[in-house]
């Protein structure tokens, strides 16, 4: 991995960490299902199944059973958050939408039997990924989840937004929205761009460096986006209190 790439990742990984174990933790205390989702979609997708595939790549050569172990982990960790994302899409911004109810039970059931499949064609060999293969599915439903989810996001925000300018919604609420869908929509990007590429030149994202590159610029972005959304500096909200002060 390029070393112009590293500070992208691990701040994608150290971030996500963060504020899913902290979702998560969160969700024990509330026993809420919003929480328990974001956590475990931020966990899975994130430092869980990322971190894990990068490792898994990294043992290949020295130590292709353990690869083939930390892969498999990883691809279900990457799996479980996929499905997360599908459930809390439907649940939390549509939960009364039969299309939206088919639509992330589509989801849950397709990542299901894509990981099962992998698993049986390849054994989570991660020489497999370099072609064409189950592994391209589960990356789809992946993209599909988090664009799904910035959309939503984004469209819940446009009405918070008109809602706080009128003094009937709080700004750093509203804002959060934003944030959401912005650091979805930017890990969903990245991760389209990378399927695409990679079903076009059969190799792995992070064997070809523009794409590598790619990728962790989108990775810090929504770093950026998720930090600000979840644990947002004193100065940042008082700049948007100060904004929201000023509007009115």
């Amino acid at each position: 991995m390029s070393a112009l790439a590293l500070p992208g990742f691990l701040a994608f990984f150290v971030v996500a960490l963060v504020v899913g174990l902290r979702l998560v933790g969160l969700a024990a205390r509330t026993r809420q299902l919003p929480e328990l989702l974001m956590g475990v979609g931020v966990l899975g997708i994130g430092p869980v199944g990322f971190g894990g595939i990068v490792l898994a790549l990294g043992l290949a050569h020295d130590a292709p059973a353990l690869s083939r172990l930390v892969a498999g982990a990883a691809s279900i960790a990457v799996g479980v958050g996929v499905a997360a994302k599908y459930l809390f899409n439907w649940r939390i911004y549509r939960p009364t939408s039969r299309a939206a109810a088919v639509a992330s039970l589509v989801g849950v059931a397709g990542i299901a039997a894509a990981l099962a499949a992998e698993g049986s064609a390849t054994g989570f060999a991660t020489e497999a990924w370099r072609g064409h293969g189950w592994h391209h599915v589960r990356s789809a439903l992946q993209v599909g989840c988090l664009l799904w989810g910035a959309a939503e996001a984004l469209a819940y925000w446009d009405k918070m937004r008109r809602r706080a300018a009128l003094g009937l919604a709080d700004p750093l609420v509203a804002n959060r929205f934003l944030l959401w869908a912005i650091g979805a929509g930017a890990a969903g990007l990245g991760s389209a761009i990378g399927t695409g590429v990679q079903l076009v030149t059969g190799r792995p994202p992070l064997e070809q460096s523009w794409l590598t590159m790619s990728s962790s610029l989108h990775g810090l972005v929504s770093a950026v986006a998720l930090w600000l959304a979840f644990v947002p500096p004193a100065a940042y909200r008082r700049w948007l209190r100060a904004k929201q002060r000023a509007a009115s």
